[in-house]
């Protein structure tokens, strides 16, 4: 029997690509023949993964308006601006579809994939897909599958303004389109990163995704791991560690407080700063801080007492599959959903990301440190129940049943 093809597409952000990583170690394993299709260059990281295979991307660049570019301090302003954010979320995930539709078509008319694993943001994978009658299976990176209908948000207001827009985009689509915030969900196979402890089916009324717990690589490395100081963990003192992701890391004033709040306190600081790092950010924190541009965070959850976090879904998981307390500062679009879901766990605290507060901040942490805290006993058993579940492993496995079925895979809920 010929061997059987598949063709991951994925969006080049390691929120993104991160939690892909492990799913196609896994696949690799099985025998199959992978190949990537992004809108930008993700080799080099799959290369450092030990994943080898065919990476395509567009012959050309879609075309993005300039006042949309934006990156660090300038992205971190705009986001501010309501209208500004509603186009930028309208042109990417809407407005480059027919432009993706053309380039991803010339992939799978090249490679000729037996079956399509993708983001469930990248809406073009079900158009061509059905186009040419294959499977298509969404593996979603964030929770966006588990929000509950009623929740709203800046992001669900600007996916109903568009919500005419998005549709059409579906025309040729003969089957049922549905939606979960940003993520399409496919009428073949869903997945995500979760466990039935953290997020009930009865919270999120979802009968269509299976749980898969952890996201984690088979051996620990994805490939984005930078070199880290290990030796200035100062293991006398608690490690509080902070990251704002890879794109609304441009907050200042929200690590300066931090730093303030902790002032006092037995607390090492670990920052993942991002362009910062090159604006002699460090010289602004306690000396034995270890700031840097980006960190291994996989293995710095390993180390740390509590994270604080923007709320990406990624950081969020890796940081309950360690069984680390949170505190949040959602800034924007669906880390406003996590920060609810924290609360609903009570594995975390939210801060006010709007009102830096030195004293509110440290008298968190204070309740996030200490060690029998009902947040760290929460963040535990979501722990355990992560790993009840085979992961990245579950995951592929779901796969390969597609690519042998062809028919439509959906969980046993009760």
């Amino acid at each position: 029997m010929s061997q059987f093809k598949v063709l991951i597409v994925t969006i080049p952000e390691r929120g993104h690509i991160n939690p892909l990583i492990g799913i196609v170690q896994c696949l690799q394993k099985m025998n199959l023949d992978i190949a990537f299709f992004s809108q930008g260059d993700i080799s080099d990281q799959l290369n450092k993964a030990n994943i080898k295979c065919k990476c395509y991307t567009p012959k050309q660049n879609f075309d993005i308006p300039n006042d949309l570019i934006a990156h660090g301090a300038d992205f971190s302003k705009k986001i501010k601006d309501k209208e500004w954010m509603q186009r930028w979320i309208k042109t990417l995930l809407i407005d480059s579809v027919p432009f993706l539709v053309k380039e991803l078509g010339d992939v799978v008319n090249v490679f000729e994939p037996d079956v399509i694993v993708s983001d469930p943001m990248v809406y073009a994978t079900a158009i061509v897909a059905e186009k040419v009658d294959i499977p298509w299976a969404g593996i979603s990176n964030s929770l966006n599958p588990l929000t509950p209908k009623s929740w709203k948000s800046d992001l669900t207001e600007t996916l109903h303004k568009y919500k005419n827009e998005r549709l059409t985009l579906f025309s040729s689509i003969q089957r049922n389109i549905k939606f979960r915030v940003a993520d399409l969900i496919s009428p073949w196979l869903n997945t995500v990163f979760t466990s039935e402890d953290y997020i009930s089916r009865g919270l999120s009324n979802n009968d269509f995704s299976f749980y898969a717990g952890t996201p984690f690589p088979l051996k620990g490395n994805r490939g984005d791991e930078p070199p880290f100081p290990f030796d200035q963990i100062n293991t006398t003192k608690k490690i509080v560690y902070m990251s704002l992701g890879s794109m609304v890391f441009y907050h200042p004033i929200l690590f300066t407080t931090i730093a303030e709040a902790v002032e006092k306190l037995n607390v090492q600081l670990i920052l993942s700063v991002g362009d910062l790092y090159y604006e002699d950010f460090s010289e602004k924190f306690p000396k034995d801080s270890i700031v840097l541009p980006y960190v291994p965070q996989l293995e710095i959850l390993k180390k740390v007492d509590v994270m604080i976090s923007h709320g990406g879904a990624n950081s969020i998981l890796e940081c309950l599959s360690h069984g680390v307390p949170m505190a949040l500062l959602p800034i924007c679009n669906d880390q406003f959903f996590q920060a609810k879901f924290l609360e609903i766990a009570k594995t975390g605290i939210v801060l006010d990301t709007n009102k830096p507060d030195i004293d509110v901040y440290r008298s968190s942490l204070i309740q996030l440190l200490q060690e029998d805290n009902i947040y760290r006993k929460n963040a535990e058993s979501i722990r355990k129940s992560l790993y009840q579940y085979e992961g990245p492993q579950k995951v592929a496995d779901l796969i390969h049943q597609l690519l042998e079925k062809r028919q439509p895979l959906k969980p046993l809920v009760d």
